[in-house]
């Protein structure tokens, strides 16, 4: 009565092991402070649900305020200093056009007297000397216009390139400034991910060093089991 009978058949044989596992999340975030600071706030309590970008706690550094000041500070001193900067250059800029400006009508009053002398020179009504005369100041007027125009052009080429050099030191301030402000707005932690916050016990008035373990959020939707098997099965375990 105790015998069975079945067909034999290939197969897999399944050797099962009992054993004692402990079920954690397939998936966890760990959450580590950036940034050094005293709690201020806090919003969520362990093992509460969360949302990715729900704010969890906030930070007060005063440093970093001081840092951002500083830094709005030396942007708002620099915008000035370009402003005033470019007022500078136009008003030079208009004194150089309006010698320019001279110096061409000098030199078409010397071209029109010298036209006159060298006619009236032909006529006899001139001396040489007076046209040589007439022909070295139209030269000079020439000469003085030319100079002029090169010293202009070296002179706009040095202002551009101290109004860029400005701009980009201003650039550089906008940059550090966008930093700084990222580390202010790093004070209000927030949650990176949703899921259930896990070994977070901060309270109001601690002070947090950099990369201090605030505690971790775990994946709810998907677990696994932990289980210690003993070494006899480990070449069979699947």
């Amino acid at each position: 009565a105790d015998v069975r009978v079945a067909t034999v058949a290939r197969g897999m044989f399944r050797d099962d092991v009992v054993l004692r596992a402990t079920a954690a999340p397939l998936h966890s975030v760990m959450l580590d402070a950036v940034e050094t600071g005293r709690v201020e706030e806090v919003f969520a309590r362990d093992g509460a649900l969360v949302q990715r970008g729900e704010v969890l706690f906030r930070l007060s550094n005063p440093q970093r305020r001081l840092e951002l000041l500083a830094r709005e500070a030396e942007h708002a001193q620099q915008i000035s200093n370009l402003t005033n900067l470019r007022v500078s250059l136009e008003a030079s800029r208009t004194q150089r056009q309006r010698r320019a400006s001279d110096l061409a009508f000098a030199l078409m009053q010397a071209q029109k007297q010298y036209d006159r002398n060298v006619a009236l020179a032909q006529k006899g009504f001139v001396s040489a000397a007076v046209l040589e005369e007439s022909g070295d100041r139209l030269a000079q007027q020439q000469r003085s216009l030319d100079t002029e125009k090169a010293s202009d052009d070296i002179e706009s080429a040095t202002q551009r390139d101290a109004v860029r050099q400005m701009e980009q030191a201003i650039a550089r301030l906008e940059a550090g400034m966008q930093l700084v402000n990222a580390t202010v707005d790093a004070l209000a932690v927030r949650a990176p991910v949703a899921g259930r916050l896990t070994d977070f016990r901060l309270q109001v008035g601690e002070t947090v060093p950099p990369g201090q373990r605030l505690g971790r959020i775990d994946d709810v939707s998907r677990f696994k089991l932990s289980a210690l098997v003993d070494e006899y099965y480990l070449n069979r375990v699947v």
